[in-house]
């Protein structure tokens, strides 16, 4: 199959080079891995970290290219036009078999079995809100204004110019804390029976939503699908196909919140303004899907490039603060940008992870790259599901590794390293606390 791939692509006897029936090639990969490769079907319980990682794929392989055909390429990349797209859609390519090949090759052995959660949850769930809720007074002076103004991009220049301070540093991880210090307090007193189950699952899912408002999506978004993976845990469907058109559709939808997060305030008659605008701009959801999932025509500016150079080192320490000013003229966002703008007139744009990795080692690099992607979520797949029984803080820690490990998918290696410098240590001291039980079952 790779053989024929690459007949195609390069000596192209069948289509015109410039035909964007190649992009046919993506939806036709994915079919054929998952017919071939039982471990990479579907779970039927809905919520495992599996499921997650073949709904990206899923867009990105067969959603994107039928879309980038029915639509065209909707991303603003007005100075490489009439391309030839025939590499970029080859690295994606590679980029999905390697991660295919490192899934199916490096399997767990055996899973892990740990026993309960560790005692003491009401005073971990005391100091996690404690943590929470004083960062989010630090950052925002009073909890009226967080309500107020949390969600809105101009809120979000001021808490950059905060977090140039240590403090303000360390009140941007500890707002993090929320989201474990509420599953703590829900695992603890949680009631499995009773006639309004699922509505107090939603009371959780607010509750949830109401420490974490950000005009990053991700902020609130990731810990959601966190507390979401205990909720629900179990919960199956054989009708895996029809749910990741409705989970598509909605994540279609969660790009209205773009609309509202650059406004100066809200209220009712501007929301549905807003609404009503966002439904008839058929354009502006396009774009979105393409440039947040991930289209091949994003890897284009940096085949541009006359001199690569080495960017990845650069790359991982430019997120860390102070450190990483020394590094941000080398490091691939810099030059992706430099590259898509023609001059450096902003950083707006998202290096795609599959081409960083190309553009420094060429298929090689990436292959390498993206079959250790495989080997990880992998791993964090077998130990959601054989730890989610009987330890679910713990599989909610694993859960929420997971989601950030997944910007090596829709992200770049800089904003990887972002969430692990500021995302990561509500679920790292979970581990840490259970790391001897851990090691002794594995």
């Amino acid at each position: 199959m790779l053989i024929a791939i690459t007949i195609l692509l390069y000596f192209d006897p069948v289509f015109a080079p410039q035909n964007k029936l190649l992009l046919l090639l993506l939806p036709f990969a994915w079919g054929s891995m998952a017919g071939n490769i039982p471990s990479f079907r579907p779970d039927f319980t809905v919520v495992t970290p599996k499921n997650f990682l073949l709904f990206l794929w899923f867009n990105k392989l067969v959603i994107i290219p039928l879309e980038l055909l029915w639509a065209g390429n909707t991303l603003p990349v007005e100075t490489f036009t009439n391309q030839d797209i025939s590499t970029e859609i080859l690295i994606t390519l590679v980029s999905f078999g390697a991660f295919a090949v490192g899934w199916a090759l490096f399997p767990q052995k055996q899973p892990i079995r740990i026993g309960p959660p560790l005692p003491a949850l009401k005073k971990w769930a005391g100091a996690y809100l404690i943590v929470a809720l004083s960062s989010l007074v630090w950052l925002y002076d009073s909890f009226d204004h967080y309500f107020e103004r949390a969600i809105f991009t101009y809120t979000t220049r001021e808490i950059v110019e905060k977090n140039g301070t240590f403090l303000g540093f360390l009140a941007n991880i500890g707002q993090r804390f929320w989201v474990f210090g509420v599953l703590f307090v829900w695992y603890k007193w949680k009631i499995k029976k009773g006639k309004f189950r699922w509505l107090r699952k939603i009371f959780w899912l607010l509750l949830c939503l109401a420490g974490t408002l950000s005009s990053n999506r991700s902020n609130m978004v990731f810990p959601i699908l966190t507390l979401m993976s205990v909720l629900y845990a179990g919960w199956k469907t054989r009708y895996s196909f029809g749910l990741a058109l409705f989970f598509s559709a909605l994540f279609l939808f969660s790009f209205f919140f773009g609309y509202v997060r650059v406004q100066p305030s809200l209220d009712a008659e501007m929301l549905e303004i807003l609404f009503n605008d966002f439904l008839e701009r058929r354009e502006y959801i396009l774009q979105a899907h393409q440039l947040y999932i991930g289209s091949p025509y994003q890897i284009t500016p940096l085949l541009s490039i006359q001199s690569p150079s080495f960017t990845l080192i650069a790359s991982l320490l430019e997120p860390i603060p102070i450190l990483g000013k020394a590094f941000r003229e080398q490091s691939g966002p810099y030059i992706y940008n430099l590259a898509y703008h023609q001059s450096l007139v902003s950083q707006d744009k998202v290096i795609p992870m599959a081409g960083e990795l190309y553009y420094n080692g060429g298929y090689l690099l990436e292959g390498l790259g993206y079959s250790v992607f495989g080997i990880v979520f992998r791993w964090l797949d077998t130990a959601f599901k054989s730890i989610v029984p009987v330890n679910l803080p713990l599989a909610a820690a694993i859960f929420s590794i997971m989601l950030l490990f997944s910007a090596t998918l829709l992200l770049s290696l800089t904003v990887l390293m972002q969430f692990m410098v500021y995302n990561t240590l509500p679920a790292l001291l979970v581990i840490t606390a259970n790391w001897p039980r851990i090691r002794k079952a594995s």
